[in-house]
């Protein structure tokens, strides 16, 4: 899209970088209000030491980052590989909700 294309090019390329913008600003939000902020924060608290606290934080938001990542990663090569038919979408759609449903349940069970 050019400047003259009466601004549907620039419409186009906002919605496709936003995507990015917005799966990590989301990510954030969601990691902060899950029970991973609890977790990663109460034993720093315990730390005497500023520098180890420092360092076991710095070291619990890399690890989560990396390990989120790596699922995103598998997840999105695993859906690619499916294709896109409806009943693929569908599978994954069920696929996607009873894991989330089955880690909830292991989550309650836990706590």
């Amino acid at each position: 899209g050019s400047e003259t294309d009466g601004g549907g090019g620039w419409m186009k390329r906002w919605k496709h970088n936003s995507r990015g913008f917005f799966a990590v600003v989301f990510g954030i939000v969601h990691g902060i209000a899950g029970p991973g902020g609890i977790l990663g924060v109460l034993p720093a608290v315990s730390l005497s030491d500023p520098l180890h606290s420092g360092a076991y934080l710095a070291t619990f938001c890399v690890s989560s980052v990396l390990i989120m990542g790596v699922f995103a990663a598998c997840w999105g090569e695993i859906t690619g590989r499916l294709g896109s038919s409806a009943r693929a979408t569908c599978a994954l759609l069920v696929i996607s909700s009873v894991i989330s449903l089955l880690v909830g349940v292991v989550w309650l069970i836990l706590i």
